[in-house]
């Protein structure tokens, strides 16, 4: 194992902030995760206008929107550079072409976020079993809602990717662990399950359902069509706790139309939120919870429920500007139009994963996603400029 490798994996769980543990909020272990990402942004800066094609723009601009950010909180609210920090976390972007510089290879980011996932899966079990402390991520993910105690686990994107990966290698020919794998996905939906987030349920299923119906005959479509279907009906019929919730909410949320609450939020903060035309263009910048801006937020969330991290793209929008946003669009769009191996799917799920989910969650932004985002598009990346190298060979 070579430093690159060590220095990424280490990267990856301090990124997550140790998957938010209460232990790392503050002192010596939170100073850590916040040093560790900082030297990995400025050992990325020499190698920011490197390389170019493929994703490179566009996290160029999501990259440098960022740290116009800082400023931009600043000149907006007020917010002193002295709340910078609280930024770090979220410019994890840069570390794309510390990645692209030194080509640590695709199978060891593989085998680093299936570790990673796996271990997700046992401290969300360990902290699901023991709901009454909170060991990582906010006392308020911890309530009873939809019928169960929601624990609403944080660091979703490894676990997330790491069941796509397992669900490419399951189908993979060349593959000796597929029963191995099979277990992880199947497990995973059920992890997923048990935290009742409906759209979250429902990209996963979607992802599994077109992944196994992807290259097999009429007559295996039909059957695992039959299955999905089978298990959708039982689970939704089989009057437990889990499904009842989920189905009360769902009439609930349907009950409000137009005047849901994420809709006016976003209303909100698209028409009424920006004081100026400077930051409707580069955003207002990123809050910090103890600035005042942070705290109008906050007040915002507690007085009429406008929670900024609900309305998805929207907090891309309104915190880095519409370059960011620019940015994003390039990435949805080339995860369509870039081929990838069927081998290396996995990436194209991950991508259309956050962009179904990007109006209503914080996928985009949250740090719970952003390194396995800089993971996943270092890899489409490499494999990017891997069949340009052979387009150009076989045409030379």
């Amino acid at each position: 194992m070579n430093k690159s490798t060590i220095f990424l994996f280490l990267l990856v769980i301090f990124s997550l902030k140790i998957f938010d543990a209460t232990i790392a909020a503050t002192g010596v272990l939170k100073a850590l995760c916040y040093a560790f990402m900082f030297v990995g942004i400025a050992i990325s800066l020499p190698h920011f206008f490197k390389f170019k094609g493929g994703f490179v723009l566009a996290v160029q601009l999501i990259s440098v929107s960022v740290l116009i950010s800082v400023f931009m909180a600043q000149y907006t609210w007020g917010q002193g550079l002295s709340n910078s920090p609280t930024t770090i976390p979220y410019a994890i972007g840069f570390v794309f072409f510390f990645l692209m510089s030194v080509r640590v290879p695709i199978k060891t980011v593989e085998n680093i976020v299936m570790i990673y996932g796996v271990i997700y899966i046992l401290l969300f079990l360990f902290q699901f079993t023991h709901s009454g402390t909170v060991y990582f991520g906010r006392a308020q993910e911890f309530k009873l809602d939809r019928g169960i105690v929601r624990v609403n686990f944080p660091g979703a994107g490894v676990f997330f990717l790491a069941c796509f990966i397992a669900i490419n290698r399951v189908t993979s020919l060349a593959n000796n662990y597929k029963y191995l794998y099979l277990l992880f996905a199947l497990v995973a939906v059920v992890i997923i399950i048990l935290q009742v987030t409906r759209q979250e349920i429902f990209v996963m299923l979607l992802v599994y359902l077109i992944h196994f119906l992807r290259s097999v005959k009429l007559p295996y479509k039909l059957a695992v069509i039959a299955l999905f279907t089978l298990g959708g009906y039982l689970f939704i019929h089989s009057n437990n706790t889990v499904s009842k919730g989920l189905g009360e909410q769902q009439k609930q949320d349907a009950s409000y139309g137009k005047d849901y609450i994420r809709i006016l939020a976003a209303d909100y903060y698209l028409t009424q939120f920006t004081p100026n035309g400077i930051s409707k263009i580069l955003g207002n910048g990123f809050a910090n919870d103890t600035s005042n801006y942070g705290k109008s937020l906050i007040a915002l969330g507690d007085r009429y429920g406008y929670f900024l991290t609900d309305v998805g793209i929207v907090e891309v929008y309104i915190s880095f500007g519409i370059f960011a946003i620019i940015g994003y669009v390039l990435i949805f769009v080339k995860s369509f139009t870039i081929p990838v191996p069927s081998d290396y799917y996995y990436l194209k799920y991950y991508l259309w994963m956050i962009m179904l989910t990007c109006l209503t969650s914080d996928f985009l932004i949250s740090y719970y996603f952003l390194i396995t985002t800089v993971l996943v598009l270092y890899c489409y990346q490499v494999i990017y400029e891997q069949n340009k190298l052979k387009l150009s060979t076989n045409q030379s």
